[in-house]
């Protein structure tokens, strides 16, 4: 995986994405564990993002793959996290 430390969002970048294609983006990359980067990367090509907002996108694979993340408040939407604490079984700000 990519060792880059993602931006506080929103992310310029990726959050100018139509809703749809971003629900997609985070989507897989909460859930996609089996496919490299390599492949996860040319999926997101093919759903429509260029080559440099897959890259970026792959940037927050760790972040979204351990994390839940509540509606909107997630690292590539808004500078406001919200994660599921699996210990308080609360939300927390991340």
């Amino acid at each position: 995986m990519i060792n880059v430390t993602p931006q506080t969002g929103p992310d310029e970048l990726l959050a100018v994405l139509d809703a749809r294609i971003l629900d997609a983006v985070e989507d897989t990359l909460s859930n996609d564990e089996d496919s490299t980067d390599a492949e996860v990367g040319q999926y997101l090509m093919d759903l429509g993002l260029s080559e440099m907002q897959a890259k970026r996108a792959l940037c927050y694979r760790t972040l979204y793959s351990l994390n839940l993340w509540v509606g909107d408040c997630t690292p590539i939407r808004s500078s406001t996290r919200l994660r599921y604490d699996g210990e308080s079984g609360q939300f927390v700000i991340a």
